[in-house]
């Protein structure tokens, strides 16, 4: 993967939502779901659940002691293919806020006949 090298600190440029740096945002700020927020939504804390139940609840006991069923090891060969196709992604020339699972996703082979979700 390209590294970079620094001699001496970079000072980070301002940063405006009015006026974004074209040198950061070359397509200008694309973001979805950043609005402002809808104040008859907003609930107070002690509205919210006590207690969380259901299928998706994570419990500590399931997992304490079973790493294999929230983690991944990543194979040398994994990892040199992350690699590979973040330096492809940095010389297509597309700006980073152009990654998309549509463009990024299709370059990896091995991690992709995986079913990722």
């Amino acid at each position: 993967m390209a590294t970079v090298r620094a001699d001496s600190p970079i000072e980070a440029p301002l940063f405006s939502y009015d006026k974004p740096s074209s040198d950061i945002f070359p397509d200008g700020i694309k973001t979805s779901g950043q609005t402002y927020p809808n104040l008859d939504q907003i609930k107070p804390y002690s509205a919210f659940p006590k207690e969380i139940t259901g299928k998706t609840v994570w419990k500590g006991e399931e997992f304490k002691d079973n790493p294999e069923k929230w983690t991944h090891r990543f194979t040398a060969e994994e990892v040199q293919e992350l690699s590979d196709t973040a330096d492809a992604f940095i010389q297509s020339s597309t700006p980073l806020t152009g990654i998309t699972r549509v463009g990024f996703h299709p370059m990896l082979t091995m991690i992709s006949s995986r079913s990722i979700h």
